[in-house]
């Protein structure tokens, strides 16, 4: 499908998505925070890692 070129073709798509049941503008999802606890366990693991194996390595 390419992009619509004029204002007309773009309501005339936002209309059919509507007529469709499809909700073209959803309410946005509150960010539940796991996302970046993961990561930032992540990375401690990672450079916990990364320090054991140079202190390791400098013994």
């Amino acid at each position: 499908m390419k992009a619509p070129e004029t204002i007309e073709e773009e309501l005339a798509i936002i209309a059919e998505a509507i007529d469709a049941g499809i909700d073209p503008f959803p309410p946005k999802k509150e960010p539940t925070g796991w996302a970046k606890a993961a990561l930032g366990w992540f990375m401690v693991i990672i450079m916990v890692s990364w320090v054991s194996q140079l202190l390791y390595r400098s013994l």
